[in-house]
């Protein structure tokens, strides 16, 4: 029976492929005994991108469907639908890379967390410190954190709480074991003029000299 013999239907394909192109969707659709990652990528070989990604899909072979949306179809918004529908973490976090590439940087920190994915945490602290997507950046961080106990990380988490202002955060977290380097991010507050969490960081590190200049900075000196 036709349907038992894997070779015949990959024949079928690839001749399809070769000289009558306009075939290959259906007998992809039809035919379920072929060798779907070979014939998918010797679609991809010849631009038949459509075909490819349907071969994928239909073998649930999830991650490298997302792929050719993203990759040779480039359209983010299918790859979103795609991501919705299967909703496995590692289709999550190559969708998150794609929309981090073109600095969609609250629809990848979504994603990420989606993924639960803290594992490009230099890249998502570089695009949101460029783009300024600080309340962003808190989320990712905080999910981030839970993952993987880093000193980076725990460090850029309490700037991101000094960049939008949430003191009662940043005060609770540092008040709590971290990795972070305090005396660091001080520096870095005092540097950018945000001299209230300057303030709270320099006194939990009991800098007292970096301290008064800090009061004198917030008029609070007497």
């Amino acid at each position: 029976v036709f349907s038992d013999h894997r070779n015949l239907q990959n024949l079928l394909i690839l001749t399809a492929i070769k000289a009558d192109r306009t075939r290959v969707m259906e007998y992809i659709n039809r035919l379920d005994n072929y060798d779907a990652p070979d014939i998918a990528n010797i679609a991809i070989g010849s631009e038949l991108f459509e075909e490819a990604f349907a071969i994928f899909k239909k073998f649930e072979v999830n991650t490298s469907a997302i792929q050719v949306l993203i990759e040779h179809i480039k359209n983010l918004d299918r790859a979103y639908e795609f991501a919705e529908r299967c909703n496995e973490p590692a289709v999550w976090s190559q969708l998150a890379k794609a929309q981090l590439s073109d600095n969609l940087v609250k629809e990848s920190i979504d994603s990420f967390i989606k993924a639960g994915d803290p594992s490009a945490y230099m890249d998502v602290v570089a695009t949101s410190h460029k783009t300024g997507s600080w309340e962003d950046l808190v989320r990712y961080l905080q999910m981030a954190r839970k993952k993987a106990r880093e000193a980076y990380i725990e460090s850029e988490l309490i700037y991101a709480y000094a960049k939008t202002n949430r003191y009662a955060d940043l005060e609770e977290f540092i008040s709590n074991p971290n990795h972070a380097d305090i005396s660091k991010i001080g520096d870095r507050c005092f540097d950018n003029g945000l001299y209230e969490p300057a303030r709270i960081l320099y006194n939990n590190v009991a800098n007292y000299g970096r301290l008064a200049i800090t009061l004198v900075h917030l008029t609070e000196f007497q």
